[in-house]
């Protein structure tokens, strides 16, 4: 067995990283992965970009609201941002 060394944000456990880390390594499990750049992108180019903070949140927010029997889609990530963007409209 290995031994390496992580630098985990100050938020999260060294067990909750542990976790994750296991199940990252494992045969057993399949993640699919999605990343801010991935929300950012669906923004477009006729609105003012997203930040990461905000593409984080909307990350958050589909991973726990998501309904296991569809997934997470680029229909998915549309329907948050589209909703981000009404929230940006009204705050201007």
């Amino acid at each position: 067995m290995k031994q390496i060394t992580l630098n985990v944000p100050d938020d999260v456990t060294v067990l909750e990283a542990q976790n994750k880390l296991d199940l990252a390594l494992s045969p057993d499990w399949i993640s699919l992965q999605w990343h801010i750049s991935d929300v950012q992108g669906c923004v477009g180019g006729d609105h003012a970009p997203m930040s990461d903070d905000d593409a984080r949140e909307i990350l958050a927010e589909m991973e726990h609201r998501h309904d296991a029997s569809n997934g997470v889609t680029w229909d998915t990530i549309n329907h948050y941002v589209d909703i981000w963007r009404e929230h940006q409209l009204e705050e201007a």
